[in-house]
């Protein structure tokens, strides 16, 4: 029954009209709108029969005075939402008046807020069928209408009234569009779980309301989660673990208040949540188990945490199978240094196919230096070397092992037609790498090739300057003799 439909705002009569009164409202409004006199009459007779009032008492504002009932009619008549607190500026209220106001005026405009809800449930649970019945006598009396002898059509009214604010509130989800539904249901859980407050009826029935609503869309979301799991063990590409990630969230999400809800009524009933989290947590275990990957299982544990961590008997599991991947990462070596020790075995193995220690190989080696080395051999090793996603000890070795490569191309250089300076330049860079690497031995091992092709580089120019000044005195004595 909404506000409109009841016959005390039919026609327009007080609670404590007199039965003279309603008859003689009910005339001049048929006189008025003869379209709706079987409406009116209906009304009266309502309110007339002391059996069948009760239904319209039971929704409309009993337990205040006159000027306050007039004061509710007013504001319902003004479309005004229950947020407006001016209706609430004085004691004289009834839970009974206070909830048939509360959803009078959030008929008005769909305004079943998680506030409005909380309010419909607290003053529904504080309802008393002998309160109200005394409510109603008291009314009664003034209007001179036989007293209600006993409790027991009230609280059949006020079983019906539960089933008519559940219609309403199902009407309102189906209104409101699935981010908005899944909103109302979080913030609603919010006050009743998260905040401790209690919860009666009402809160379940816009629940049972919301899983109703819901079960399409939780169909739907399982369903691309399920299919997407035999597609990530074949191929745990980032678009799939991507996807994955974006339905896992939206399908617990709207479970999350439904899982909360049960945990608050102490069923604990998970079923199809807990599915869909054994089926995801499967796929990261095979990950690791036949494809032995890390970072993937560990991104969709991590998935996992965020998602579940509200149910008690999940989060353990999460935590240890995090733990566990993280210490096995740990103990694994990076992709990036995996790659890079690849790299830098396919250099190694090209230098000793195309380097020799050795007389006979002097133009191979000066080969392999100008179009493998020089050209390809030296990029990679800058690439590679400094990259920042490396543990320092992956770090490390790899330094170790770009001093071993320029070391072993410097003695290369050694055997082919003299080539000094070159030869001086590959023992810095490996000194270079040998350093950065910290190996006191291959730091040893670089400064002597260093100092020693430093000498020689040096006597070669002291050399050559000697004989450039020969060659100069001689050019000056001739230019002399011939003048």
């Amino acid at each position: 029954m909404t506000f409109e439909e009841n016959p005390f705002r039919v026609l327009q009569v007080s609670l404590y009209a007199t039965k003279a009164t309603i008859i003689e409202r009910a005339d001049d409004l048929s006189f008025a709108d003869p379209d709706r006199e079987k409406i009116f009459a209906q009304a009266r007779d309502t309110l007339l029969n002391p059996r069948k009032r009760v239904a319209a008492e039971v929704r409309w504002f009993v337990g205040c005075s006159q000027s306050k009932e007039l004061k509710y009619v007013a504001y319902c008549l003004s479309k005004r939402t229950p947020d407006d607190e001016a209706i609430y500026d004085d004691d004289d209220y009834s839970s009974l008046s206070e909830l048939n106001f509360t959803i009078y005026a959030a008929d008005n405009g769909n305004y079943f807020s998680e506030w409005v809800i909380s309010n419909i449930e607290d003053f529904y649970s504080s309802l008393d069928a002998e309160d109200i019945r005394e409510q109603i006598n008291a009314a009664r009396k003034k209007s001179k209408f036989p007293a209600v002898k006993d409790a027991a059509a009230i609280r059949d009214e006020l079983k019906n009234l539960r089933y008519e604010i559940r219609e309403r509130l199902n009407k309102h989800l189906k209104d409101l569009p699935h981010v908005n539904q899944l909103k109302l249901a979080t913030d609603l859980i919010e006050i009743f779980v998260d905040c401790e407050e209690d919860f009666g009826v009402i809160v379940e029935d816009f629940f049972d309301s919301y899983r109703l609503e819901m079960n399409p869309f939780f169909d739907e979301t399982r369903e691309k989660i399920l299919s997407l799991l035999p597609k990530i063990k074949i191929n745990a590409d980032k678009k799939f673990l991507d996807e994955l990630a974006a339905q896992v969230t939206a399908f617990v999400g709207a479970r999350r208040p439904l899982d909360k809800f049960s945990i608050a009524l102490g069923t604990n009933d998970f079923k199809a949540t807990e599915k869909i989290f054994r089926e995801v947590r499967a796929t990261a275990i095979a990950l690791f188990n036949e494809k032995d990957l890390v970072d993937e299982p560990l991104i969709i544990m991590r998935l996992l945490e965020q998602n579940f961590s509200y149910l008690p008997q999940i989060v353990e599991v999460i935590r240890k199978d995090i733990n566990f991947l993280e210490r096995t990462k740990a103990d694994r070596p990076t992709k990036s240094f995996a790659v890079a020790m690849e790299k830098f075995s396919s250099i190694i193995s090209s230098m000793e196919r195309g380097l020799h220690l050795e007389k006979g190989f002097a133009q191979a080696n000066l080969d392999f230096y100008l179009h493998s080395f020089r050209t390809n051999c030296e990029t990679v090793i800058r690439q590679e070397i400094f990259r920042r996603d490396m543990k320092s000890e992956e770090w490390r070795l790899l330094n170790i092992s770009a001093a071993l490569i320029y070391l072993h191309m410097g003695d290369a250089m050694t055997w082919t037609n003299f080539h000094p300076k070159t030869t001086l330049e590959l023992f810095r860079k490996a000194m270079f790498y040998a350093e950065a690497s910290g190996d006191a031995e291959l730091i040893s091992l670089a400064r002597k090739r260093v100092d020693k092709w430093r000498e020689i580089n040096d006597n070669i120019y002291r050399n050559s300057s000697g004989c450039l000044s020969v060659i100069a005195v001689a050019v000056v004595v001739v230019c002399v003799l011939v003048l």
